[in-house]
């Protein structure tokens, strides 16, 4: 048998303690392990909400693939004489957003996501854009995509993480001591106001809104008093007002949203098939494959208007479940953000999670017919190579900063602060034993012998009597003689308790 420690029972220190908690099992009530703080050797504050958004993530990309082959597969069998035509095609698309996303979490190194080459990303970006208005491709009024080398893109997408990670940077310096204001307008403007113009002008009024209300809820993630964001507010309402006036087809868009059923055979035609798509899925809905509305009738199913086919098959409990995947996507990302390292890294998740949201309640609530169609893509969802690849980038941005976050956390940085002192600035060391004043501040270096180390006995000053000392001649502690009857030292009943006197109330 292993013989226990007498000093086993001893309460360990905090320190020691708290180490043990990090590094070896403990069970607990019920059983329990240090999985409750430790999950895969990762904390449980930081490992959980990966997990959480991981799962999340798998199901919407999963999901997203059976929509699009059951919304595709009719036009794609009619028009290309194969079924799983754009699944295929979605699918290859999805798998290079994954490459990307494992690339940005744990290939690419910190220098990629430095300012410098930050900045050369969006200079290539503004490249991008120019080349759109040469070469580019377009429909319904819009030239928004780029064809080289037989790969069919549009920059205006791939430029949300380059503007959200560059963001990130510039608002966390500018928020943190000698922050200058005038360095920070002047390169927002340039790297990034230049690229949303370009934008404007294709025209694709979405993007730059959704852009633009990412970076407003950065800036007050960040410190921004709110006040200046109910100015900001304000005045976006103004430029959304002219914006709308300046082109017929926006004020119509707004028309359909505010009664699709004035024009339903011409432009609120998509906006009344979508309500009915709904309506027609009931509560459970029609059935995975079973929607009538995709049998060339609803325009744009497996894209835009994807989640008209979502409500129509699954029905409203299931379109909820979706929204709540979604939403916990959402929630877990900004759980990571927390647990960022720093305010940067903290920036750049929180600011991938709103541009998700924001995209996602665009499209949503198009469809819905309670907010004007822009024809922004469901992300993880709907059809198209771009919109998946980036919709994975800034996933792989959320899980980048989770990663970093179990590498370096708040007690790393304080270690840091640490530093080895080169010389003591307590004072001159003294032997042990010759201490001038009992007052003076002293400090010994441990060199003196055994007989020196004792501490002197303290004589009285001349003329004090000097105190008796308990030991007795063999070193031990004398008795105090306490009586022999133990009732002796009791009070009798006509001794009263003693009261301590308040002289304060005579």
């Amino acid at each position: 048998m292993r013989e226990e420690s007498p000093r086993s029972d001893m309460r360990r220190p905090d320190s020691d303690r708290a180490s043990s908690l990090r590094s070896t099992p403990r069970s607990g009530r019920g059983g329990q392990t240090f999985g409750e703080r430790y999950i895969a050797g990762v904390p449980a504050r930081i490992m959980r909400p990966r997990l959480i958004f991981i799962a999340c993530l798998f199901s919407l990309v999963c999901f997203g693939l059976l929509m699009v082959y059951s919304a595709s597969s009719v036009e794609a069998l009619h028009e290309n004489g194969s079924a799983t035509f754009f699944l295929s095609r979605q699918a290859a698309f999805a798998g290079v957003g994954v490459l990307a996303m494992v690339a940005i979490v744990r290939i690419l190194p910190d220098s990629w996501f430095g300012e410098d080459v930050l900045r050369i990303f969006l200079i290539g970006m503004i490249g991008l854009l120019f080349l759109v208005f040469l070469v580019g491709s377009g429909s319904r009024g819009a030239t928004r995509w780029l064809n080289i080398a037989g790969i069919q893109f549009q920059p205006s997408e791939f430029l949300k993480p380059f503007a959200i990670a560059y963001s990130a940077i510039m608002l966390d310096r500018i928020f943190s001591p000698g922050g200058n204001i005038n360095e920070f307008l002047r390169k927002m403007g340039v790297y990034l106001g230049i690229s949303l113009f370009l934008i404007f002008i294709q025209p694709d009024f979405g993007t730059v809104l959704i852009i633009l209300l990412t970076l407003m809820c950065m800036a007050l993630f960040a410190g921004l008093d709110p006040k200046y964001i109910v100015w900001t507010v304000v005045a976006g309402i103004a430029v959304i007002a002219i914006a709308l006036i300046a082109e017929p087809y926006r004020m119509t868009r707004v028309e359909v949203a505010w009664n699709p059923w004035a024009d339903e055979y011409g432009d609120g035609y998509q906006a009344t098939l979508a309500i009915m798509a709904f309506a027609s899925g009931g509560l459970f809905g029609r059935g995975i494959g079973n929607s009538t509305m995709k049998y060339s009738y609803l325009p744009e199913a497996h894209n835009d208007y994807i989640l008209a086919i979502i409500g129509e098959e699954v029905g409203f409990i299931g379109t909820v479940l979706f929204f709540l995947v979604f939403a916990m996507l959402i929630y877990s990302a900004f759980r990571i953000a927390e647990q960022a390292s720093d305010r940067r890294r903290a920036l750049m998740a929180s600011g991938s999670a709103v541009i998700l949201a924001v995209q996602f309640l665009i499209n949503a609530l198009g469809i819905l017919n309670v907010f004007p169609m822009t024809g922004k893509p469901l992300p993880f969802i709907s059809y198209g190579g771009s919109s998946i690849i980036v919709s994975l980038m800034l996933a792989g941005l959320i899980l980048r900063v989770s990663y970093e976050s179990a590498r370096r956390d708040e007690y790393d940085r304080r270690r840091e602060s640490f530093a080895v002192m080169d010389e003591s600035t307590a004072g001159v060391p003294h032997v042990r034993g010759d201490r001038s004043s009992r007052n003076d501040f002293t400090v010994l270096d441990g060199s003196a012998t055994e007989p020196e180390a004792r501490p002197r006995r303290r004589t009285a000053p001349q003329g004090r009597p000097q105190r008796p000392t308990p030991r007795n001649t063999y070193g031990g502690y004398n008795r105090i003689d306490l009586n022999s009857d133990p009732s002796a030292r009791l009070r009798t009943d006509d001794q009263g308790p003693r009261v301590r006197r308040d002289y304060h109330d005579r």
